[in-house]
């Protein structure tokens, strides 16, 4: 009996020593270090603890920046929901993304984002550090990325108890805290219908376009020509052309109910602003297209946001040629077999791709 339980003391006790080796790695040593310092509340003597460890061997050095790139590849998975749910009920986690576009100063946070609120929703998490010497970690703001598929919309309440949907194929980034509402529309459109704030605006940025609102509803959508195109459905919407850096002037333009501008990448407006139809520009919110005259070129980028088969359009010269047409999104096969045969356009199936030529 002796025997028997010396053999499984001395057996217990080298699995005890290698899981104790595991955790003394540098990899093992780089992710504890990478949930303490984002859990909200690292202080100053923590941080110089960190600093003298990551300095003191490149291997640290090297383990901590390849988890941060392992935490940026949760990020861009779906995978993310299912880590977010084992962390629910542990200490709250800061997550760090890259510094966006537009000119914004921000502040480092100094409050933890609880996950439990996210972990119910598909979320994905951009995790980034960016070092400029090994004695220096630049920390941004905390934001969360949305994302919508081809083929449908995606509806969420964001913390603040606005609404968005998004249009197919769109992401945005979300910045909500005690003194800020920044949303940045990365790719495709969305529309917003904003809980009303007076001590806290609601900033929209699309290149080099923002929307400023408090509390009303509107739509920001990628558009042809690479433009910005802004929409508003109800209430008063300030739309400003953001400076080029280094020099201070705004351009501003102020929206109501039923108007529409549309601006360039770079900020600059295209267009005056224009009434436009509710019902036909809003009708994707209930999963259908309708245009009346509207270009080809943007009924296809619309399309393209739902389609199986991307669909391009290779004859510049029916760019232009106006539209008018009302379908589903399970319907857009049916209608581009109509498009073809009630205007001059050949409709072409390749195997990855539908094509779109002049007839």
């Amino acid at each position: 009996m002796t025997h028997k339980m010396n053999e499984f003391t001395i057996d217990e006790a080298r699995k005890n020593k290698e899981c104790q080796e595991a955790q003394d790695t540098p990899q093992a040593q780089a992710r504890k270090w990478l949930t303490e310092l984002y859990a909200g509340n690292s202080d100053a003597k923590k941080r110089k603890k960190f600093i003298l460890w990551l300095n003191s061997n490149e291997a640290n050095v090297h383990a901590f920046r390849y988890s941060l790139q392992v935490w940026k590849a949760i990020g861009m998975t779906d995978s993310a929901v299912d880590w977010l749910e084992q962390q629910v009920d542990r200490d709250p986690v800061i997550v760090l993304t890259p510094k966006p576009k537009p000119k914004f100063k921000h502040r480092l946070a100094t409050s933890p984002m609880w996950l439990s609120s996210m972990a119910a929703s598909v979320i994905l998490i951009a995790v980034t550090a960016i070092y400029h010497s090994p004695r220096t970690l630049e920390i941004t703001p905390p934001a969360i990325a949305f994302n919508s598929p081809i083929g449908q919309n995606r509806s969420i309440t964001l913390s603040d108890g606005s609404d968005v949907i998004l249009a197919g194929n769109s992401s945005i980034l979300v910045d909500i805290s005690q003194d800020t509402r920044r949303i940045i529309l990365q790719k495709g459109g969305a529309y917003f219908d904003v809980s009303h704030d007076p001590s806290r605006l609601f900033l929209v940025t699309a290149e080099h376009l923002q929307v400023r609102v408090r509390g009303t509803a509107f739509a920001v959508k990628h558009s042809a020509d690479n433009a910005i195109k802004v929409s508003v459905q109800r209430g008063l919407v300030e739309v400003v052309d953001l400076p080029e850096q280094g020099t201070t002037d705004e351009q501003m333009l102020q929206l109501r109910a039923n108007e529409q501008v549309r601006a360039a990448f770079n900020g600059t407006f295209i267009t005056e602003v224009t009434q436009f139809n509710n019902e036909t520009e809003f009708s994707w919110l209930s999963g259908r297209l309708i245009y009346d005259d509207i270009p080809l070129k943007t009924v296809v980028i619309d399309i393209n946001r739902y389609a199986k088969k991307p669909v391009v359009i290779l004859d510049e010269s029916i760019n232009d040629l106006a539209i008018t047409a009302s379908f589903t999104f399970d319907q857009i096969d049916q209608a581009l077999d109509g498009l073809a045969a009630a205007y001059p356009i050949i409709l072409i199936e390749e195997n990855e791709r539908k094509v779109l030529t002049k007839q």
